[in-house]
């Protein structure tokens, strides 16, 4: 991969509920922890077709340096659109330079 394919931004983070001072009440709001470039990974007709009628049908993938903070409890937002990660493929080698494939799910509609 080269550096430059790495050019979108993803904010990483959690789900919490922020209270707001001037009125007391509550609300569930994204918290980020961390941003990351990535680079998206294009899927082939073929993997399109495979996963066609399961739960990975609207699913896409991201591409990010290794990176150990980031885990499958997390939420990501990119854009306006946030996120659910379910699956993270880590490379965890000792190789310089290596990559986590993260797969997302878009979170309501």
């Amino acid at each position: 991969m080269k550096p430059s394919d790495f050019n979108k931004k993803a904010k990483f983070g959690m789900i919490k509920t922020v209270k707001n001072e001037n009125t007391g009440s509550s609300k569930k709001e994204f918290v980020a922890t961390c941003e990351l470039w990535f680079a998206p990974k294009t899927r082939s007709l073929a993997m399109q077709y495979k996963l066609q009628g399961t739960d990975l049908e609207s699913t896409r993938e991201i591409i990010v340096r290794h990176n150990s903070s980031v885990d499958n409890s997390m939420v990501v937002q990119i854009g306006d659109d946030r996120y659910d990660v379910v699956n993270i493929s880590s490379d965890d080698t000792n190789q310089t330079i290596s990559y986590d494939y993260i797969t997302l799910k878009k979170v309501g509609g």
